[in-house]
């Protein structure tokens, strides 16, 4: 045993540290053109082909290096090259983790119900609007509802009469 675990067990009474809890200010969303609605997992999406975007042109070969270099120069444009093919990688498994986390959750049932839904309530509203839009349609309504009306009257007529 070392000094400090002897101290411990010798004396139990010892003040322990105690942790507290804390939450840590996050930083400012970095993606500020983001809309703050899309700030969520439905964002993903977006997030993603932006981070395409903007390292797609990067990647296109170089022509190389021209003029003479030094040893130490050439150490040093190695360590860049090594370097811009790190943060290739690390920005394909940034783009492979946010594909896989949009997948997964546009594969969950709840989602999915919400797509039927969605779907089903967009077709029946446009049947509805192309129903509404009907001149054949107008005509019967308007027609329905001046016989229900003339006949209310001549019920109330007929209650009133008895």
């Amino acid at each position: 045993m070392n000094g400090i675990t002897e101290a411990c067990l010798l004396n139990p009474q010892s003040d322990t540290v105690e942790v507290n809890d804390y939450k840590v200010e996050l930083p400012e969303f970095p993606l500020w053109w983001l809309p703050r609605t899309k700030r969520n997992i439905k964002g993903l999406r977006e997030i993603a082909s932006h981070l395409h975007g903007k390292t797609a042109s990067g990647r296109g070969s170089r022509s190389g290096f021209a003029g003479e270099a030094t040893d130490m120069d050439k150490q040093l444009i190695r360590n860049i090259c090594d370097l811009e093919q790190q943060v290739y990688v690390l920005t394909d498994v940034l783009q492979s983790i946010i594909q896989m986390a949009v997948e997964e959750h546009e594969r969950s049932t709840s989602e999915r119900i919400r797509r039927v839904f969605r779907r089903g309530w967009i077709k029946v509203r446009s049947y509805g609007n192309r129903l509404w839009n009907n001149a054949i349609f107008k005509v019967c309504g308007g027609l329905s509802t001046i016989v229900f009306v003339g006949t209310a009257i001549l019920w109330i007529v007929h209650s009133l009469h008895k």
